[in-house]
């Protein structure tokens, strides 16, 4: 999940607890902030997809840049949120793709609320449309939260693995997040987390109780390795993150061969969940995967 707000989460107690803990799950899934300035799409070499089902427009990979990149945003979020990364990769002569997927409708036209399997389906199709308009094997991944959970799922589930070079994840939500332990509090009122999960969130954010921990979809992943053979994986946390919780332990994939990092290791300062994806220091992060990738 992408974590728009990182509202502090309290104690919520038995009594008149649904409506404390439905407005805490809120605010700590899904309060947006003002849009990203869209994408330019005439870059030379690069094209970004700003809704679904629109046109993916043909790239030519370099010679020293042989596979595209596809960029896959968060919850709650589109595909601006690549809007400081897109340059940087045309200037890296990437051929890159982004594309606004997990489209909600009615009162809340965000992506990334969707079914986290149907999105991951969305993304599949995405990946194979990418890859006939380039001509490459394989994309290189760059997923943040709700985007890395689905290249992992991508990869392992999907049987997509072969499709794939690399992942380099910012903060996914590989394990689930306890959102600062408010989960926890909801596994102590099975019914209440039953509500919420099943009948509140899904009306306008299912793909937040999907990357709850303990989730149906979390426990799909995580039965069995994670990283898949011939992928190489990149996990980028922050210590600062309050959406997916615990910072770190929620993220990382911990098996050998896979680099889990926190982004404070790189360099001292305040990094939010929500920031990662435009934070100059994780995006020369980034880069530098792509290039030893």
């Amino acid at each position: 999940m992408t974590g728009k707000s990182q509202a502090p989460v309290g104690r919520i107690g038995r009594t008149g607890g649904c409506s404390a803990i439905v407005a805490a799950a809120i605010l700590a899934l899904a309060a947006p902030t003002v849009a990203a300035p869209a994408i330019d799409r005439q870059a030379p070499a690069v094209v970004a997809v700003a809704n679904p089902g629109g046109e993916v427009l043909p790239c030519r990979p370099a010679a020293d840049r042989p596979r595209p990149v596809v960029l896959i945003h968060g919850t709650m979020d589109d595909a601006t949120a690549w809007d400081v990364l897109y340059p940087k990769l045309i200037a890296a002569g990437y051929c890159a793709y982004a594309l606004t997927y997990g489209a909600g409708g009615g009162f809340l036209p965000l992506g990334g609320v969707a079914p986290v399997d149907r999105s991951a389906t969305e993304i599949a199709a995405f990946i194979d449309q990418v890859l006939a308009v380039t001509g490459a094997d394989r994309v290189e991944l760059v997923g943040h939260s709700q985007g890395g959970l689905i290249a992992e799922y991508y990869a392992k589930n999907l049987g997509g693995a072969a499709k794939v070079h690399s992942e380099i994840l910012l903060a996914p939500t590989t394990h689930g997040t306890d959102l600062l332990g408010l989960v926890g509090l909801l596994d102590g009122v099975p019914a209440v987390r039953d509500v919420i999960d099943t009948a509140v969130l899904p009306t306008f954010c299912a793909a937040c109780a999907d990357q709850e921990v303990g989730s149906n979809f979390i426990r799909a992943l995580n039965s069995g390795p994670i990283a898949q053979p011939n992928v190489r994986y990149a996990v980028l946390a922050t210590r600062d993150d309050m959406t997916n919780t615990p910072a770190g332990a929620a993220s990382f994939i911990e098996e050998p061969g896979v680099v889990n990092q926190f982004v404070q290791d790189l360099r001292p300062g305040y990094v939010t969940h929500k920031d990662m994806p435009r934070d100059p220091v994780v995006n020369q992060w980034i880069l530098e995967q792509l290039g030893s990738a």
